[in-house]
């Protein structure tokens, strides 16, 4: 995992020193930093004492790739005006009709500038991500298979800086796609 903080490691400096927009950034610079925010996430979630930790599976399967594929969770970042470093993790659990249960985790990870916000499936079943467009901007999967997700763009002001990352939270879901 060094190297992937060495590949990681000038891309994220160009976001938060030299203010490189999110848009600049290519298909692999966008794998390479998702896979970066997935892993962060995870170690993070077992640093923090998390009520729900991440299955650890997910890093064994991302270490030894080379070929920056993330994995099976999701990843959209911001940037954000915040010159700090923050840490969310939600852990979403609801019953739909039927007694079928839907899980998952999303996890905010806050630097300086930009914002990585990344949602881990729970179960094994197809869905789509969904984001805020106006303030959300793909990382993986790829672009196109994001959904607009209807929700009030992000507030102008807030409470604390735990009501801004419940708010970034609040702009991401997975819609899981039920056969």
């Amino acid at each position: 995992m060094s190297e992937l903080e060495s590949v990681a490691k000038p891309l994220l400096l160009g976001l938060i020193k030299e203010g490189r927009a999110l848009d600049s950034l290519n298909e692999d610079e966008r794998q390479i930093l998702a896979k970066w925010a997935g892993k962060t996430a995870i170690i993070e979630s077992y640093a923090v004492g998390a009520e729900s930790p991440l299955d650890p599976e997910l890093l064994r399967w991302m270490r030894p790739r080379q070929d920056n594929t993330p994995g099976r969770f999701c990843v959209a970042a911001c940037p954000q005006s915040r010159l700090a470093i923050g840490h969310l993790q939600i852990g979403v659990f609801w019953k739909a009709i039927g007694d079928e249960l839907f899980a998952g985790n999303i996890i905010v990870i806050v630097l300086p500038k930009v914002a990585f916000t990344c949602m881990f499936p729970k179960l094994v079943m197809d869905y789509e991500p969904q984001s805020v467009p106006s303030l959300y901007k793909p990382l993986w999967p790829f672009p196109v298979s994001w959904r607009v997700m209807d929700q009030k763009p992000m507030p102008d002001t807030f409470v604390d800086d735990a009501d801004f990352l419940h708010a970034l939270a609040e702009r991401v879901e997975l819609k899981y796609l039920v056969q």
